[in-house]
């Protein structure tokens, strides 16, 4: 998926910016992160509201190893049939937008 599929996936819903990460790229939204893709894949942001939706249909969350160790996130892969489906994405994108929503903002950097 490149920055230009993630851009156009969202274009119906919200305005996103996209910032690059460790192998992958953040989705922001309003300052906040909404969803991560890495290798190609999308994960869409969850919390305790939401999770059980994801889990519910058996999608994925995000793992990677760090120090010998699985290590879990809460951003769980997005459904295939809505890569190319804005309706089959609508209710997904909604789950992480309101996943985001509760989130605090990140904290600003000062500088020492």
């Amino acid at each position: 998926m490149t920055h230009d599929d993630i851009l156009e996936l969202f274009r119906p819903f919200t305005p996103v910016s996209l910032k690059r990460m460790f192998g992958g790229t953040s989705v922001y939204m309003d300052g906040r992160i909404l969803a991560i893709e890495v290798d190609g894949v999308l994960y869409l942001k969850a919390d305790d509201a939401s999770q059980a939706r994801f889990e519910a249909v058996g999608l994925k969350p995000f793992t990677y190893e760090a120090k010998g160790k699985t290590m879990t996130m809460r951003y769980y892969q997005m459904p295939d049939e809505a890569y190319e489906d804005p309706d089959a994405f609508k209710p997904w994108f909604k789950l992480a937008q309101e996943a985001a929503g509760r989130a605090p903002l990140p904290k600003k950097k000062t500088n020492r």
